[in-house]
């Protein structure tokens, strides 16, 4: 039974409100118990890709717990006058999180992104967590059926991985996840998208000022503007129109 917190719906998505130490307590009650394994995260991007797809919709409701990654989802909810917890990117928790799995002895396992960002964000955490038990590592980019999808398991699973980091993007990661979550023994599973780009520097993050005010987008947006145009300009106003539109049409 995973930790009980309250719920608000947005866009027929069920958010939990979640603080950091409540997130922290449902992975250390998941490794304990077996229970409640499944996280994924909620940010505009998530929103707008669940709002045309009902699939992704639905394995995001069926997650143990969803925490808020992005201030446009808080922003959201406070103009709903609904209250969330706090804005949760997986980077400002990582390492408390690691710091845990390195007191605990919790081995993780990272699944994600290319060979060398994966080597990279493997090396960095070795350094800064000497104690932690890095059970292995694969890059993202495998057939997700078939035989390779079995070696691929099979490897996580013999890992003897407590904790399971996915690094995909969305919604292939959670969808991987949530088809394979029987047959994956980590007991924590989590959705973590680009994490070991912004550890290890691949993406820089903005500075604290802007980082803590909710405007990393606007950061990201004049560092990438190639790549997240279309997320950041297009899909934000998108998600207020919508949330809009659902509340009170």
């Amino acid at each position: 039974m995973s930790c009980k917190l309250p719920v608000v719906n947005i866009q027929e998505i069920r958010v939990h409100r979640v603080f950091r130490q409540d997130l922290l307590d449902q992975i250390g009650h998941a490794v304990e118990t077996g229970e409640g394994g499944n996280i994924f995260n909620l940010n505009i991007h998530a929103a707008n890709l669940a709002w045309t797809d009902p699939e992704f919709r639905e394995i995001l409701n069926q997650a143990d717990q969803v925490f808020v990654d992005g201030a446009g989802i808080l922003l959201g909810a406070k103009l709903m006058g609904w209250q969330l917890g706090e804005r949760l990117t997986p980077a400002d928790w990582v390492d408390d999180l690691m710091g845990m799995c390195s007191n605990e002895g919790w081995p993780v396992f990272w699944l994600g992104d290319t060979e060398e960002v994966g080597e990279s964000f493997e090396q960095k955490l070795r350094e800064q967590f000497p104690k932690l038990i890095f059970a292995g590592r694969h890059h993202g980019f495998f057939d997700r059926s078939g035989q390779e999808n079995e070696r691929v398991l099979t490897m996580i699973n013999q890992s003897g991985a407590e904790i399971l980091m996915v690094g995909m993007s969305m919604p292939i990661q959670e969808k991987w996840l949530h088809s394979n979550q029987h047959r994956l023994t980590p007991r924590v599973r989590l959705a973590f998208g680009g994490l070991a780009r912004i550890v290890t520097g691949h993406i820089p993050r903005g500075p604290r000022w802007m980082t803590d005010n909710g405007l990393e987008w606007l950061y990201r947006l004049a560092m990438q503007p190639g790549y997240t145009w279309r997320r950041y300009v297009l899909g934000n106003p998108l998600f207020f129109l919508r949330l809009l539109a659902w509340r009170y049409l």
